[in-house]
């Protein structure tokens, strides 16, 4: 049996491509087996990442829901202040101009109506949400629109502005506040432009906003926009819907509201 061995080497060493062929074919076996189980492994994490990808989704979608969820809780909840001009002079079907007297209506006379009595209104903050607002200040502002100038400007400044500090606490379900002082005199905003407003060639505008805040945020001033355009058939201010809105800007830290 021993004597196998030489010729065994023997035939070996003269079938040397052999050997290389079954090296090449074990070293090609490896590869393939290489490649399987590095393709398994892809295949694996390619699943275990679209499980992430699913669970990550799911998570931003309950996260949306948990913020909208909270955001309409807040929007049921927080204070929403109303701004608007309360004439003090009221025309009724007999076409006499009247002021109240507590709930008693009381005729004008001459005298008052030359003055412009009729033509003058008080500001009221109505908070029509559930929790108090806090109230720091108002903006009244008077524009002259040039004839052909059919609506305000966007951020119009006003041909004249008041900007008044009104520290107060407002409560909700309905409270109201009105400002006595200063009263809104229409008559005296408009008087240097009175004939071109009758004849209708200008446009008097009175517009403003009140500036608060509500217990649910301390990053965002609310702004309770109004406006009022002059109406000269009727010499009264008519509300301006599209211009009548509610805003919020980034309170400046460290800075006086107004």
């Amino acid at each position: 049996m021993l004597c196998l061995v030489p010729s065994a080497l023997k035939w070996l060493d003269s079938h040397q491509y052999l050997a290389l062929w079954l090296e090449g074919i074990a070293l090609l076996v490896i590869f393939i087996w290489d490649r399987i189980d590095a393709s398994q492994q892809l295949k694996q994490t390619l699943a275990q990442m679209e499980i992430m990808r699913n669970q990550a989704r799911a998570t931003e979608t309950a996260a949306n829901a948990t913020t909208k969820s909270v955001e309409a809780l807040i929007n049921s909840e927080r204070a929403w202040v109303v701004a608007e001009l309360i004439p003090q002079g009221v025309r009724f079907t007999d076409n006499h101009w009247y002021r109240f007297m507590g709930d008693k209506p009381v005729a004008m006379s001459t005298n008052e109506l030359l003055a412009g009595h009729h033509l003058k209104y008080k500001l009221k903050f109505t908070n029509m949400g559930r929790t108090p607002a806090q109230i720091f200040s108002f903006t009244i502002r008077y524009s002259c629109l040039e004839e052909g100038v059919t609506d305000l400007p966007e951020n119009a400044g006003g041909n004249q502005a008041s900007i008044l500090p009104f520290e107060h606490l407002l409560a909700g379900n309905g409270e109201a506040v009105e400002i006595g002082e200063p009263i809104v005199d229409v008559g005296k905003y408009i008087e240097h432009d009175f004939n071109a407003i009758k004849s209708l060639k200008k446009t008097g505008v009175i517009h403003g906003s009140v500036k608060y805040r509500h217990l649910f945020s301390s990053e965002y001033d609310c702004y309770a926009d109004f406006c009022y355009s002059y109406t000269v058939s009727e010499e009264r201010l008519t509300s301006v819907g599209r211009h009548t809105k509610q805003r919020q800007e980034p309170s400046r830290v460290g800075s006086i509201p107004v």
